[in-house]
């Protein structure tokens, strides 16, 4: 987590880049996303009997939930870690047919404790593919309601170009960010939310460090 001076050095340089300069460099403390089989936004033929996610940091500790095109939970077995090379996870999960499965995983960063999270959809070739259904997300809590925001966001236009280096399809356009950022106005540190993002948190972590940003400057404006 970027904290103090560091955090606000960062969200200063993240808001001079234009809209959102993912391309600025940040150090991070947390174990980001560092590609998957199957791979982000993919799609394949078949469904994989296990899904492996490879993270910047060593771990140590991991969860990670699929669901089907039909929104089941279709892991069969918690998610574990590779103690050999513990940059490396997976999970087991069962075939629920063609269609978009989403995959969100939470994390504990070996080298100091931080958390992190994330969430990426890939596709498994077949008819219901071609409807596009929109992925999963989680029935309750801010990242459903930030996320059904995003969708419902008629006057931001991206054409759904994805953000290079964002890999958590809750946050990965620049429309899905800004209807984020539009609902939880006067409730975070913009800023913040942006650098944190750019640093590699996912939406969850992200949104929360930007709320509790928002609350200590308010508690220094009041003293």
């Amino acid at each position: 987590m970027i904290s103090g001076r560091l955090r606000f050095t960062a969200a200063v340089t993240l808001a001079l880049s234009c809209l959102f300069g993912i391309g600025v460099g940040l150090a991070s403390a947390h174990a980001q996303y560092g590609g998957s089989t199957p791979a982000a936004n993919s799609t394949v033929s078949a469904a994989p009997t296990t899904v492996q996610i490879n993270y910047t940091q060593e771990l140590s500790a991991i969860q990670i939930s699929v669901t089907g095109p039909d929104g089941a939970e279709v892991t069969t077995a918690p998610a574990t870690f590779n103690l050999e090379n513990r940059h490396q996870s997976s999970v087991t999960m069962r075939d629920d047919g063609p269609g978009v499965y989403t995959v969100v995983w939470h994390n504990a960063s070996g080298d100091d404790g931080d958390p992190n999270d994330g969430q990426f959809v890939f596709t498994v070739a077949g008819a219901a593919a071609a409807q596009s259904p929109t992925p999963p997300v989680p029935a309750t809590g801010p990242a459903a309601s930030a996320t059904q925001n995003a969708a419902a966001a008629p006057a931001c236009v991206d054409n759904g170009a994805r953000t290079p280096g964002i890999n958590d399809s809750r946050v990965d356009t620049y429309c899905k960010r800004q209807a984020i950022r539009q609902k939880y106005a006067g409730q975070i540190d913009v800023a913040s939310f942006n650098a944190a993002l750019a640093d590699g948190e996912g939406f969850e972590s992200a949104l929360a460090d930007a709320m509790a940003d928002f609350q200590t400057e308010q508690s220094h404006q009041k003293h």
